[in-house]
């Protein structure tokens, strides 16, 4: 309408987090929708898994472990994984802010976020070169990018941003908490990988209890608990 002014809507200030609120509230939404937080981690890596099983397949096994052919093929397999393990990521970020919240999270919202892929693919590829960069580097880089960069995924989701406004907004709320993120990333992938362990079944209620762990400390320092 001709001389209506927009007003930008307030950014509420960041809250403080801490490893052990987060890692409660995982444990908190765990209790309340275990199952559907679970049963939603299977589905979403269905496609990764049958994309590394299908380029096994067709790759073969190599002869040395330790050799070129054995590395290329790892490589391939990694990213025929995260490509596919990209398209409900989106969907699984829902849920897990929803839970965050406290609210109920629902498996619709898999096929309903399936829009954020190609956001979600950037995401997976940046992860990737800057871990692949970070092995010789003593995981420097690691501290310094991935760190600003880890919560931008949700803010395009719960936002509806698009890339370059949520990494910057990430970059934005990461300053100052670098080292501090760097922990808690770490916590949260030691809790993930011990889901493995325990007869690999566990490793989807741990991987949802990480995920939403993480969205918590989005929400807190995004100001959006509410």
């Amino acid at each position: 309408m001709q001389g209506e002014v927009y007003v930008e809507e307030p950014v509420a200030p960041p809250l403080a987090f801490s490893l052990g609120e987060a890692l409660d509230a995982g444990v908190a939404a765990l209790k309340r929708d275990g199952l559907t937080l679970s049963v939603a981690q299977l589905l979403a890596a269905l496609p990764g898994a049958a994309a590394s099983l299908g380029a096994r397949f067709v790759l073969g096994r190599p002869h040395h472990l330790l050799s070129w052919a054995y590395l290329e093929r790892m490589a391939l397999l990694s990213a025929a994984s995260a490509v596919l393990g990209a398209l409900f990521r989106g969907g699984l970020l829902r849920m897990s802010i929803d839970a965050a919240r406290g609210e109920r999270p629902r498996l619709a919202d898999l096929a309903r976020c399936v829009r954020f892929f190609p956001a979600m693919l950037l995401f997976e590829i940046a992860h990737l070169v800057v871990v692949v960069l970070s092995i010789p580097l003593l995981f420097v880089p690691y501290v310094l990018v991935w760190t600003r960069l880890a919560l931008a995924p949700l803010a395009v989701v719960e936002r509806d941003e698009g890339v370059a406004a949520a990494a910057r907004w990430s970059f934005r709320a990461a300053r100052g908490e670098q080292l501090h993120l760097f922990g808690f990333l770490l916590a949260t992938a030691v809790v993930a990988y011990l889901g493995v362990f325990a007869c690999c079944v566990g490793v989807f209620p741990a991987e949802a209890l990480a995920s939403v762990a993480t969205a918590h400390v989005y929400l807190r320092l995004s100001g959006r608990t509410s």
